[in-house]
């Protein structure tokens, strides 16, 4: 079974180009891409308490969302100051901003600007083209059979259920 899943996986990154620096020829790098489909997806608002304790990603990012920040390294499972360097790119590129909450003034609010959004917009549009080029072969009946099989494995390896719903777009 190991064998069969590093087969598999070396064909699937082989097959979508994801040992390539970038996702999609774009500028980003695939985890650079994922934090900012994160950034783009969370429920609402992300806001930090500056009061609280700040740690080591709001020191490296000179702002009050080390608790923020830390969560999303966490669940991305990367270093934090690996997220540290993606956060800081991002802001400098204009693709994200961090304001000061007008309901709270003891909380900011982390999230994408324009230029972020059109970034994320681009990357998706990009990634679905590819996957849709793919998949154009596949008849009806087997594209069914590919998505049941993705989702069963994701199942079987212990994917929550809210990743196996089509995420929006």
């Amino acid at each position: 079974m190991i064998a069969d899943i590093r087969r598999f996986n070396r064909f699937y990154t082989s097959l979508v180009g994801l040992l390539d620096e970038t996702l999609t020829q774009s500028a980003y790098t695939l985890t650079e891409a994922r934090v900012l489909f994160e950034l783009g997806n969370l429920p609402g608002i992300i806001t930090a308490d500056p009061g609280g304790e700040a740690g080591f990603l709001a020191r490296a990012f000179h702002l009050d969302i080390g608790p923020v920040a830390s969560a999303m390294a966490a669940e991305l499972k990367l270093p934090p100051a690996y997220l540290s360097r993606i956060l800081r790119k991002f802001a400098a590129a204009g693709l994200t901003e961090i304001r000061p909450d007008p309901g709270d003034r003891h909380q900011r609010i982390l999230s994408l600007t324009a230029r972020g959004n059109a970034a994320l917009a681009g990357l998706q549009a990009a990634a679905d083209r590819d996957l849709g080029r793919l998949t154009a072969g596949l008849a009806g009946d087997e594209a069914a059979e590919l998505s049941h099989a993705l989702r069963k494995v994701m199942r079987l390896l212990g994917g929550k259920v809210e990743e196996m719903v089509a995420l929006p777009k």
